[in-house]
């Protein structure tokens, strides 16, 4: 796990500043805090910080071949590199290290392009090719690992995070309007947007090569899928954990302490069920709760499953202070991201790095396998779509919200059935967009200022949707492959991976994925879809096999997710930093918000409405953003020196959590 930067002149006349490149490499030290390497030559320039965990003797980095003539930086892991090592020697490929940076190295010169789509596992490289004049970089299937580039008429730089670009004085930062749009759409930025105009993330499963001022981007990966799998379930449930048990076997690949991250839900208790057993010593597992806010928290399940397993457990509790920090994960996310959960993860990854280097996290099996509600209401859509509009929207929406004022879980049932009241006669892209936005475009035409609305104009954020269903139809998936498709290409890399990737780097801790190994993902969309939801039943294949291991009761509860009381929050102890937050609002000079929306909004929170207390949670993650970075450059050099955070609007440390 590492950090790499690097930067390719397209003038001959100005080679690449060597100052630029270990800055950029500073600026990532947090993410490699064990060693670090320089190459420059000619128009080239690429560095890189290492957290060591494979090969902790020899896998300095920057490597090259055997002649010197390619050099790689590499952030990930390989899990298949001693395979496709044994494959490389008998080629000729003579090897200096074991690591599996330079397994990747000799692919690339042994298949070209083509080494990308032979590597199984999570990474971000860069090789320079100097015969070729070349710069071949890639990244991973699913986005688990970060890459951002940016480039102009005299060159291209790419780095792990933003920050390192930001350094580079040939930049100058201006705010992407679609992608704060898109932002309060999404609760993130889609790729291959970034906040900025000039700055682009490469996308999951994608490869670019530069040569002679030319780029070229090209995808190396897509599904493979034959059609649904012929076997009976039985068959197929034995053969998803024969699969799943090789998949953590590979994953287990460290030479460092290693733990689980164990919520308590059906993804991480199968990963601790069956690493338990394929391990012979206990294993660690690190939970979060929310000892004052028993309704989000599900610490006893997490606790029920230790004890089943024999790990040896470490909880840590998640109270309002620990928005305190959040200068500090703004600083690390680097982008606008309204998803709660960063803030109990990033207090569980301070934690965990006093036991161990590497987690094991659960992200990817709801993807895989069919685990939201929203993939069955789409379902139900369908059959709904056939009524006469009238009757969906005159009859049975209205009834809907008449049951919303009932009691929980009655609430909550006619809240979704009015939105598919409303929502089941639009195309599949915007349907299925409606199901978890809370933001839909008429809401935000009324939130955000018309001069800034002026910028986006007639944009529509489900053209990102679109075209993701046009490459699953491609495809030929099954409806319900199509969504798990499309989750795996948007919410996975550009909300879960990036928080779990940055938050987990900021303190030193490598995650890992077993749920997003492609031969999982690609065995999850082959499965019919009555073998993974049936009866509302969700992710059937994973609760039947963590059935073998745990209690019914613990099997057929409610999905619950991984929650945070932050309505509960700022009607309480955070009640005083909303208010400042949309003061900030009103201060700043280039108006993006409605003002007299976000006063009526905050009264419709304190009037126990559950969407608005969400709205607000992204305008003021997104403030908390702007305000951070409403200097970028001045900021991270500021950083580079040693300097500290500002503030932000947090200027004191929140209440206490009874309060609430």
């Amino acid at each position: 796990m590492c950090g790499i930067c690097g930067k390719l002149s397209f003038d001959p006349a100005r080679p690449v500043d060597e100052g630029l490149i270990r800055d950029m490499m500073t600026a990532l030290s947090h993410r490699g805090p064990d060693d670090d390497g320089c190459y420059l030559k000619g128009p080239a320039g690429l560095g890189q910080r290492r957290l060591s965990i494979v090969d902790l003797a020899g896998g300095h980095q920057p490597i090259a071949n055997e002649d010197g003539s390619c050099w790689i930086v590499f952030n990930g892991e390989i899990y298949n590199h001693l395979e496709l090592r044994a494959e490389l020697e008998k080629r000729g490929h003579r090897y200096r290290t074991r690591c599996d940076t330079e397994t990747i190295l000799h692919a690339y010169e042994e298949f070209g392009t083509d080494c990308a789509g032979r590597l199984r596992g999570m990474f971000a490289f860069a090789i320079w090719d100097e015969k070729e004049q070349t710069l071949f970089a890639a990244r991973d299937r699913f986005g688990i690992k970060p890459f951002y580039y940016w480039r102009n008429a005299g060159g291209i730089a790419f780095a792990s995070e933003m920050k390192a670009l930001m350094l580079d004085p040939d930049l100058e930062l201006t705010l992407d309007p679609l992608a704060v749009f898109d932002y309060f759409t999404y609760k993130y930025v889609p790729g291959p947007k970034t906040p900025w105009r000039e700055i682009r993330r490469l996308q999951p499963a994608h490869w670019f090569r530069v040569h002679d001022g030319n780029v070229r981007i090209e995808r190396y990966w897509t599904p493979l899928f034959n059609g649904l799998s012929p076997h009976s379930e039985e068959e197929n449930l034995e053969a998803l954990e024969s699969l799943l048990k090789d998949v953590i076997r590979d994953h287990r690949m460290s030479e460092v302490p290693q733990g689980v991250f164990l919520s308590g839900g059906i993804d991480s208790s199968l990963i601790v069920a069956l690493m338990s057993a394929i391990c012979p010593e206990p294993i660690q597992t690190f939970s979060v709760t929310f000892r004052h806010y028993p309704k989000y928290d599900e610490s006893v399940y997490a606790r029920e499953v230790a004890d089943a397993c024999h790990t040896i457990h470490h909880e840590y509790d998640c109270t309002p202070e620990a928005i305190g920090r959040l200068p500090e994960m703004l600083w690390h996310v680097e982008e606008p991201l309204a998803d709660a959960s960063m803030i109990p993860l990033h207090e569980l990854c301070r934690q965990a790095k006093h036991d161990v280097t590497v987690v094991h996290c659960g992200d990817g099996g709801d993807e895989a396998f069919g685990g939201y509600p929203r993939f069955y209401w789409d379902h139900y859509a369908h059959a709904m779509a056939r009524l006469p509009e009238p009757v969906r929207l005159r009859v049975l929406a209205p009834l809907f919200r008449l049951g919303s004022r009932l009691p929980d879980p009655v609430k909550e049932f006619c809240r979704r059935g009015e939105k598919f009241s409303r929502f089941a006669g639009l195309p599949d892209p915007e349907r299925y967009m409606n199901w978890f936005t809370i933001m839909p475009d008429s809401v935000k035409r009324h939130m955000l200022h018309p001069d800034f609305l002026r910028h986006v104009d007639r944009y529509r954020s489900q053209e990102v949707f679109e075209t993701i269903f046009a490459e699953a139809n491609a495809l030929c998936l099954d409806a319900l492959g199509t969504r798990q498709y499309c989750e795996l290409h948007s919410f996975i890399p550009d909300d879960l991976m990036l928080k779990s990737d940055k938050i987990a780097m900021a303190s030193g801790l490598e995650g890992r994925f077993p749920f997003l190994d492609e031969r999982l993902v690609e065995f999850g969309l082959a499965l019919p879809p009555r073998q993974k939801i049936a009866h509302n039943r969700l992710k059937l294949p994973l609760r039947k096999l963590l059935a073998r291991h745990m209690p019914d009761s613990f099997i057929n509860r409610g999905k619950h997710g991984f929650e945070v009381p932050v309505t509960e929050w700022f009607k309480g102890s955070l009640a005083q930093f909303l208010r400042d937050t949309i003061a900030e609002c009103r201060s700043d000079s280039e108006t993006i918000f409605n003002l007299p929306y976000l006063e009526n909004m905050i009264g419709d929170m304190r009037r126990n409405d559950p969407v608005a207390g969400r709205q607000l949670f992204k305008v003021f993650m997104f403030q908390q953003w702007r305000t951070l970075f409403a200097h970028p450059r001045s900021l991270c050099q500021s950083r580079l020196k040693g300097g500290p955070l500002p503030p932000g609007i947090l200027t004191q440390p929140a209440g206490n959590p009874s309060s609430a």
